[in-house]
This record gives structure tokens, C-alpha cells and sequence, in this order.
């Protein structure tokens, strides 16, 4: 049993409580996730059993959809209306209209983002977010993000409702309090639910509750690892072709067999794997990342090699 399980996560638990409880439900060998949201948050989680956990990398980097709620006037330690306050400071006394011109003039396209202070990267191999319980004073490395889309659905001061189109990677605590310094304001985030990862959509979401009470075949749920990455360009190898591969061995191949998938406009050409290849069976029973230089193929990581029955 191998693939991905799209859950419509929670409010109130971290996405390691979701894994937690669903173990014993699928009782794999190894399970993860593909991009945590904080507790506060709602929405999309995919949750990678067994062979899926060796693409977590390539989900991580897909765009995301949100739909957020800010709160004008105040600035906490987190960017979030769970943290500590910081600052209070006037709401903006602005119109829509003027606050949709600042999303379009501000936030769109390439940026720079400094992320939270309390995140999980990392710094000196110690996570952010245990440095800043220890009052370690640092300003996290900005990175650069993607807005490929940003809209106002609605502004009832102190409250504003957007939706986010947005390269992985991208911290929506972040951009809600970089907004609000934009409108000379504080601001942090209020609500926030994840809508869509890639092709995986909040509506195909299956609820935690729904799959705790076992009324449901968990097995019939998951996603396969081949059509969770059916955005990525592939090539179909022979057996032989393949057990070079599962040897480490580059082979010969032609680029015109390279099949390139990119359904539903999913916007990957600046995400990091962009350059991987999968290599494939007729069989589907081998699949590998790979990179091609020339005419070789070269193994990047075996995801899965199943023996013949």
C-alpha cells in the first residue's frame, strides 16, 4: 500500500497530529507529509504512506491556494493571531478599491519574503522557532517566493478576506504582515485555509474525522504516486532500462520519448524539480527520478521497485 491521502485538516492540531492519529488506521511503514500547516490552520494536507514519503520534495514544491483572513491594528511575535502581541497600531482608513491597488502594485509576482520567526527552517541547524523560544535575536534569510495571483474578496475593517496563488515555499502569516506594513499598519493572520496543493483541491479533501471512525476503505483514498506527479515530464523504459537504473547505472536514451505532462495550468517551471524526469515501467511496477544531460538519463532516486510475483 503506497500513495498519497489528501485530508481536509482541522483547526486546533498540528499536522503531526494528524499523521499520528492516522497511523493506526493505514499502520504503514512509514508515513509523512507534504507541507505542514500550522494548527491554526484549515485545509489541504497531503499525507504520503510509505514509497510516497520519497516524493515529499516534489508536492512541497507545487502552488498553493489559500484563502486568508487578516487582522488590521495589531502585530504579534508569530504573524499570527495565536501569538504574543507586539504592537497595536490604527487600522488603515482606506477603501477596497485602495487596498486592491496595494495588493496588484505590492504584491505581485518575484519577492523577497522574511519568514516567521517562529518557522521550522532552519538556522545553524537549529530550527527558527526554538530560537526564538529561547529569545535568541536573529533575522531569518529572506527567500525568494512567486504571487501569481493575490485578490480582495473582502474588507470589513478591521478584517480583510483575500485568496492566494502562490509558489511553494511561501509563508501566508508572512505576506499577511508584510501587508499590513504596506498600508502603514500592523496586521497579522487571522484565519487561514489551504484550498488547493497542485492538483489536489480542498473539495477532494477527505475530513480526519471521516477516516478515524473507519467508515471508509483507507487503501481505495490513496492518490498513486504517478498521478500525484502527473504535472512532471516522463519516460516509459524498458525492464532491462530499469534494473540499470535500480543499479545506478545511466542509459541511453532519446528526448523526443519524453512525455510532458502539465494539466490545469499547474505553474512548476521555477520550482526546483523542474528538471527531473520519471522513469517508468509499462508495468508500473518501477518508478525512478531521474535528470537527463545529453542523451543519458542518469537515476536520481529509485521511488519505488517492486519484484516481480
Amino acid at each position: 500500500m503506497r500513495g498519497i491521502l489528501n485530508i481536509n485538516k482541522p483547526a486546533a492540531i498540528s499536522s503531526y497530529d494528524c499523521i499520528r492519529q492516522l497511523k493506526p488506521v493505514f499502520n504503514p511503514k512509514k508515513i509523512g507529509h507534504a507541507g505542514t500547516l500550522d494548527p491554526i490552520a484549515t485545509g489541504v494536507l497531503l499525507i504520503l504512506l510509505n514509497e510516497a514519503t520519497k516524493i515529499s520534495r516534489l508536492l512541497m514544491s507545487l502552488p498553493k491556494e489559500y484563502e486568508a483572513k487578516i487582522r488590521f491594528g495589531i502585530a504579534t511575535d508569530t504573524d499570527d493571531i495565536t501569538g504574543r502581541p507586539l504592537e497595536t497600531t490604527p487600522v488603515p482608513n482606506i477603501t477596497a478599491t485602495d487596498m486592491e491597488r496595494v495588493l496588484s502594485e505590492r504584491f505581485s509576482g518575484e519577492l523577497a519574503q522574511v519568514p516567521p520567526r517562529y518557522s521550522a527552517l532552519k538556522m545553524s541547524g537549529q530550527p527558527l522557532y526554538k530560537l526564538a523560544r529561547k529569545g535568541v535575536g536573529f533575522t531569518p534569510q529572506a527567500r525568494k517566493i512567486t504571487i501569481y495571483e493575490l485578490k480582495l474578496l473582502g474588507w470589513h475593517p478591521p478584517i480583510a478576506h483575500i485568496y492566494a496563488r502562490v509558489s511553494g515555499g511561501t509563508y501566508i502569516r508572512a505576506l499577511c504582515r508584510d501587508i499590513g506594513r504596506a498600508l502603514s499598519s500592523a496586521a497579522t493572520l487571522s484565519h487561514l485555509t489551504r484550498i488547493r496543493v497542485g492538483n489536489f483541491t480542498i473539495e477532494q479533501a477527505y475530513p480526519l474525522s471521516q477516516l478515524l471512525k473507519n467508515q471508509v476503505n483507507p487503501a481505495e483514498l490513496l492518490v498513486p504516486i504517478e498521478q500525484a506527479l502527473d504535472h512532471m515530464p516522463r519516460m516509459i523504459v524498458s525492464s532491462e532500462q530499469a534494473q540499470q537504473l535500480l543499479q545506478g547505472k545511466a542509459i541511453i536514451v532519446h528526448s523526443s520519448l519524453v512525455i510532458s505532462h502539465l494539466r490545469n495550468n499547474c505553474q512548476i517551471s521555477n520550482s526546483p524539480t523542474a528538471e527531473y524526469i520519471l522513469a517508468q515501467t509499462d508495468n508500473q511496477r518501477f518508478l525512478a527520478l531521474a535528470r537527463m544531460k545529453s542523451n543519458w538519463l542518469f537515476p536520481e532516486r529509485i521511488i519505488y521497485a517492486d519484484r516481480k510475483k
